[in-house]
């Protein structure tokens, strides 16, 4: 039992910086020996051990214990090496009878070793660039960096033989502060050159070896340099503030349960001056209960993950209906329970509608680049049919099997006529705001009637191709359908300007079904055997405005644009390709299946 409270004070003392010993006076044993004092001694001390062992004069050490004197004394002694050698070291003690009753006469003893006290005033904290002194409670001064002593112009010697008082000019009310706690004064101080300069005392207690004593540090603060940094604080504040009132944002902390923290004063922000947030509630709590389980939703994935989400939704304000994005943004504190995430609120219902005026813009340049292929298409099936109707004229049919059979034809040809204009109709219509579940096989034989024309023409072989067993999609399949035109019009121009033409031009349209560790996607695919893409420009492929084909009225928008489509819808587009082998885009888009809700 006595080993086990010895270990665990041990423990409890291993902060000190002086090496220590556990030492019973009755049985003149050691009981635990410090490590430090193992290594300095060149041995491990067994224990227990006898004192003579270590100390030297060993008699003459016990004796000043067993005298019990004052226990801020301080003695010098000699320890003896593994080798013979003696070591200076001054030692203090105090008495370990309030924590061992039971066995009254256990000391432990502090050593200090004399080449570092010697040595100390020279290394310690000379680094500061600030005025740095170490007191006792009576005012003396132990140490003073070389900072101090050269403002006061000061010798080691010199500062040694005097006391803080003697120095400083302070009010006997901060005289009697500084022993007892931990102060701030600000003063005037003459310097050995006579100039005067207006500095912060600052001082700290900090606790001894010894039991209830203290030494003070003193630190001198250039009182300029702090008020300029005070300065440049209130001028980033200032900055900060004016930043954000410039802005049209909405910022708003909060915890992990939603409950607002803090809310940035800016009545600039239309939702906010309407719905008037307050510290305290729930942030979601003026949404209906869909809408306020989608966002906390987005929320718990944002805490969970550490990783920014963004959440958009729809609301009425003063009657204009709003789009707005929401950005949650995990607030990083030092301590990982305090979850905390800032919301960033930004009206985006212009930005959506000029995102809908560059879609319908990319929409009418695809249609464009296929108007051509589709009035031959419909040239034709519109030639045969006159044909048939012009002999069923001339020709008095009477065998109504054959007179059936020529306006069978006839009908065939403007049913085709009427699904092609249909379509090019439908690829110019504004598309419903709203996401239908739809079929993506649907959206395959559509895409292909409006690009297969346009393939025939360029004399590029259209192909197209359908996984088993597809399941739904919830999309605009509007939007879905001229992403993959586009993909295709960029696979043509590409094929058919070539500077030496493929033998066997082609284009693949298809659909596979892709299931991850995560999720189920429907996969769109349009691959090609063209001239594929240089690293350089696959990097910037995706950029808003960038094209290769500036001289032939390419808008940079295509890609871009469809991009952010398919993001909108939880997606993701790839480009995989080679240099003159081809390239296929690959759009991820989730499939609704029972796993993926």
């Amino acid at each position: 039992m006595l080993e086990t409270k010895i270990l665990k004070l041990s423990r409890l003392l291993s902060y000190s910086s002086n090496p220590f010993l556990f030492v019973d006076l009755k049985s003149q044993n050691i009981l635990f020996c410090h490590e430090e004092l193992n290594e300095q001694l060149g041995t491990i001390v067994s224990i227990p051990s006898r004192i003579e062992s270590i100390i030297d004069d060993s008699s003459q050490f016990m004796s000043l214990l067993n005298e019990k004197q004052n226990q801020n004394t301080k003695f010098p002694i000699n320890l003896v090496r593994n080798d013979g050698e003696k070591i200076p070291a001054i030692v203090h003690f105090y008495s370990l009878s309030e924590y061992f009753e039971s066995n009254p006469e256990l000391y432990v003893i502090y050593f200090e070793w004399k080449s570092k006290i010697q040595n100390g005033l020279a290394m310690n904290h000379d680094a500061l660039e600030i005025p740095f002194l170490k007191i006792d409670l009576y005012g003396y001064i132990h140490y003073a960096n070389t900072r101090f002593l050269d403002f006061f112009s000061f010798t080691l010697d010199q500062i040694r033989k005097k006391s803080i008082f003697e120095i400083l000019s302070l009010p006997e009310q901060i005289r009697s502060e500084l022993v007892k706690q931990n102060t701030k004064y600000n003063l005037e101080i003459q310097s050995g050159f006579g100039e005067k300069q207006k500095f912060q005392l600052q001082s700290f207690l900090i606790p001894t070896v010894l039991p209830n004593t203290y030494e003070i540090n003193i630190l001198l603060l250039d009182l300029s340099t702090i008020q300029n940094a005070e300065n440049t604080i209130k001028y980033g504040e200032d900055k900060l503030r004016t930043f954000f009132a410039t802005i049209n944002n909405g910022f708003v902390i909060v915890n992990q349960e939603a409950i607002i923290l803090e809310v940035a004063p800016i009545f600039k922000f239309l939702l906010f001056q309407l719905l008037a947030f307050e510290v305290g509630e729930n942030i979601f709590h003026y949404f209906d209960i869909e809408l306020k389980t989608k966002l906390t939703d987005v929320l718990q994935i944002c805490i969970q993950t550490q990783t920014t989400q963004r959440a958009e939704f729809e609301y009425s304000l003063l009657g204009e209906e709003k789009t707005f994005e929401i950005k949650f943004i995990p607030v990083r504190r030092l301590n990982p329970n305090d979850k905390k995430v800032m919301l960033v609120f930004s009206d985006i219902t212009d930005a959506k509608r000029l995102d809908r005026q560059l879609i319908e813009s990319m929409k009418f340049a695809s249609i464009g680049e296929i108007a051509a292929g589709l009035a031959h298409e419909i040239n034709n099936p519109l030639q045969s049919a006159l044909l048939y109707l012009d002999d069923l004229i001339a020709v008095d049919e009477t065998d109504p099997i054959e007179r059936r059979n020529i306006l069978k034809k006839i009908e065939s040809a403007n049913l085709r006529i009427r699904d092609l204009v249909k379509a090019l109709l439908d690829l110019g219509r504004m598309e419903s705001p709203n996401r239908d579940f739809v079929s993506p096989y649907y959206i395959l034989v559509r895409t292909s009637e409006l690009v297969e024309v346009s393939c025939r023409k360029k004399n590029i072989l259209f192909t197209r191709h359908a996984g088993p067993n597809l399941p739904g999609i919830f999309v605009r399949w509007q939007e879905i359908e001229q992403v993959l035109i586009n993909c295709v019009v960029n696979s043509i121009n590409a094929l058919s300007e070539m500077e030496k033409p493929k033998e066997n031009p082609k284009i693949e349209l298809g659909i596979d079904f892709v299931r991850s560790q995560t999720k189920d996607w429907v996969v769109f695919s349009v691959e090609d055997n063209g001239p594929g893409i240089d690293d350089d420009t696959l990097e910037k492929v995706f950029l808003p405005l960038f094209t290769t084909r500036r001289n032939k009225q390419g808008t940079g928008l295509g890609l871009s644009i469809s991009k952010k489509i398919i993001a909108e819808h939880g997606g993701e587009i790839y480009i995989k390709t080679k240099k003159g082998v081809g390239t296929k885009v690959e759009i991820f888009l989730p499939a609704h299946t029972d796993e993926n809700g």
